[in-house]
């Protein structure tokens, strides 16, 4: 038996950030002036690292403690001033849920398709034109599923048919996808970006996060935004891991081999379903073992796994490093065995 918990909970990158963040955080360390608050040239310095990297003005960008902080932000402004209604699809990310319940007058979910979970353009935007809804919120791929809702086209009908809400996708876990909407920004007024380093870049501690939008909307969120809103040593450590572009792909690589692994071993037991993802965890149906019993029995061998009570027959498990997913997979039959 491991003697930690294994976090299949938690969708980071178990393997961490690049050799060269930790170099940086280091020299960091040692020679930064910590007396002070974080330098605001390298905070703009970030955004144009940033700009450059997506092809795109800095005005596009704001940098965040975590893209989660920008939400905060968004809500706050579109949902709780304005007291006004979101949008968002069921099931979503929980997280996000909970802070539009506290923040709008009405959170309206919309269901996805009942057997793969894709957005159905049709459904959002009925229930955004009835309901005069002003935000949306996706996230691509989506949180808990892991699937990238629709394609294109699809997309692009939700955000121009609803031109009166603006439309906030997460792309926590998009590196992962190799699929972005980043450059959507320049062309639709009513579009904004989240994207992290938290996930792919392995720096969930350090908290970075940005938004890209519109320039009047990211000019409107950086009057709200507090002074020196993220902290020196991240900023360091966000510059470099941006730049190690070369690391990125080979984690993303190995992550996505780890990932069709262990998407075979569940699939290869026939009371699991894990469904298809373009992410790093499965959404998972427990079909022939009592939900109740098998998060019980994986506690019981220090494996975490995030369950939920809306979806009370299904469980999210993240791809960690094979041994850990051989792991899983062992005691996921013990479980059964003993059920």
């Amino acid at each position: 038996m491991n003697d930690k918990w294994l976090r299949f909970d938690a969708a980071t990158n178990p393997y961490g950030p690049s050799s060269k963040v930790r170099e940086a955080m280091a020299a960091f360390a040692h020679t930064g002036d910590f007396s002070r608050y974080s330098d605001e040239e390298r905070a703009e310095s970030l955004r144009g690292d940033l700009a450059a990297h997506w092809g795109l003005s800095p005005d596009h960008f704001i940098v965040y403690n975590g893209s989660g902080e920008a939400v905060v932000w968004l809500f706050l402004a579109r949902l709780l001033l304005e007291q006004q209604r979101l949008l968002i699809p069921s099931p979503s990310y929980e997280r996000f849920v909970a802070l539009g319940q506290r923040c709008a007058a009405k959170v309206i979910p919309v269901p996805l398709h009942e057997e793969n979970f894709a957005l159905v353009p049709e459904r959002f935007i009925e229930a955004g034109q009835q309901s005069g809804a002003r935000v949306l919120l996706l996230s691509s791929p989506n949180n808990p599923t892991g699937n990238l809702l629709c394609g294109d086209a699809g997309m692009a009908r939700l955000i121009d048919e609803l031109p009166d809400c603006l439309c906030i996708v997460d792309e926590a876990y998009a590196d992962y996808a190799s699929h972005s909407y980043v450059s959507w920004v320049q062309e639709r007024e009513n579009l904004v970006v989240l994207r992290t380093f938290s996930k792919a870049y392995g720096m969930a501690g350090l908290r970075v996060g940005y938004a890209i939008g519109p320039k009047p909307v990211i000019a409107a969120l950086g009057q709200m935004q507090v002074p020196w809103a993220v902290n020196a040593l991240s900023l360091v450590a966000a510059q470099v891991a941006l730049a190690d572009q070369g690391y990125l792909q080979k984690v993303v690589a190995q992550i996505r081999s780890d990932c069709q692994a262990l998407y075979g071993g569940l699939n290869e037991r026939p009371w699991l379903r894990a469904y298809p993802s373009a992410a790093n965890f499965f959404w998972v149906r427990c079909e022939g073992i009592g939900p109740g019993r098998m998060r019980a029995g994986l506690e019981e061998r220090r494996i975490r796994a995030r369950w939920r009570q809306d979806a009370p027959n299904f469980v999210r498990l993240t791809s960690l490093r094979p041994q850990d997913n051989e792991y899983l997979l062992a005691a996921l039959d013990e479980v059964r065995q003993s059920d």
